[in-house]
């Protein structure tokens, strides 16, 4: 088995996620692969040697892109980075851990924050990013995907004392938010400038909730970071690019602000969560948002058979993609127990789905 070849008309992957987007009905439901842990035991059955392989041979229809970072030289020799621009040790930045050190954890004022050696969007390399960008026609083209705020504080400041400091000394915070700001200005305009016209999506990302709600109360949530997205996400609108929003958790509190600041699609999609059920969401939301996950990776992919994560993908496929506006993806990462049977389960049913099954 070489790929998992849907049963509907040929189109292209891009066009079918475009008709999504649009909230039209595309010929078969596009998937979006991204995070796989261990993805080595999933390549024998589609005999495939690579991740990469591995993505397309399971449908997957979207690509994100990112510029490179300008390393630092000496003469002929390329120095590692050990820490990110961010200042927390590289292989361990996209954890919560509060063991390891966070640049502003001992930060009390103001100047504290601005004493840190804040990284400059100047120092990404935007050339190599557009060249791969125009060699792309296949797939749906998207910049990177997880460019936070809420999530940056707490790598920066450790998560328990950014949670501290917004209670207890917010001007720390609002300088960090600051030079956040500045920086994702920066590093926005010069994406869009190099390479916008390349791109069907554009992207952010911001882990700001957990399974039971926001980790802040709505109304900071709206004066510390909705101004922010607003601005990014109207920069890419103004050149007639598709938004999307990756924020895992509850986050159905603030949808409405989302929508109304100009997101188009909205990743994770977590339907097993309090308030977030697949019929509601479609309901409420389902005319202005394109929804891009909700296949349940907590309570279904890794612990039940196959034919039950069929069944749990053609319900969720029926409920959040009728009359289109669905991208079918995991809800969150693919974890390494999942049994490749699932797996391949949850990306052929995808593939065989038919348009009739989710019009009206």
């Amino acid at each position: 088995m070489r790929g998992l070849k849907p049963t509907s008309p040929a189109v292209s992957r891009r066009e079918r996620v475009l008709c999504s987007l649009r909230h039209e009905v595309p010929a078969s439901v596009p998937a979006y692969v991204n995070n796989v842990v261990d993805w080595e035991q999933y390549t024998e059955p589609l005999e495939v040697g690579s991740r990469e392989a591995l993505l397309d041979a399971l449908g997957n229809s979207i690509i994100s892109y990112v510029p490179e970072h300008v390393t630092i030289r000496d003469e002929d020799h390329e120095l590692p980075a050990m820490f990110s621009i961010w200042g927390v040790p590289e292989e361990l930045c996209v954890t919560y851990t509060d063991s390891i050190p966070r640049p502003l954890a001992n930060a009390e004022t103001i100047a504290d924050v601005d004493a840190f050696s804040w990284p400059s969007a100047r120092d990404w390399d935007f050339e190599p990013m557009r060249e791969s960008l125009s060699e792309e026609h296949e797939h749906a083209r998207m910049s990177c995907r997880w460019e936070p705020v809420f999530s940056r504080l707490c790598e920066m400041f450790g998560m328990e004392q950014a949670m501290v400091n917004l209670y207890t000394n917010l001007p720390v915070i609002e300088a960090a938010l600051a030079q956040i700001e500045n920086y994702y200005d920066q590093y926005y305009e010069l994406l869009l400038d190099k390479c916008g016209d390349q791109l069907e999506i554009f992207a952010i990302g911001d882990d700001f909730a957990c399974n039971t709600g926001l980790f802040i109360p709505p109304a900071l949530w709206r004066k510390l970071l909705k101004p922010l997205y607003k601005k990014w996400l109207a920069m890419a609108k103004r050149r007639g690019l598709f938004t999307l929003m990756h924020s895992c958790g509850r986050v159905i509190e603030v949808l409405p602000d989302l929508i109304d600041i100009g997101l188009d699609a909205w990743e994770t999609v977590q339907t097993h969560l309090p308030g977030q059920g697949a019929r509601k969401l479609k309901e409420t939301f389902g005319r202005y948002l394109t929804f891009v996950g909700g296949i349940d990776t907590t309570n279904i992919l890794g612990l039940l058979r196959p034919k039950q994560v069929k069944d749990h993908v053609l319900k969720q496929m029926e409920l959040l993609g009728k009359n289109g506006g669905y991208i079918c993806a995991p809800d969150h990462t693919i974890m390494a127990e999942v049994p490749a049977e699932n797996v391949l389960t949850l990306y052929r049913t995808c593939s065989e789905f038919r348009r009739d099954k989710y019009t009206l």
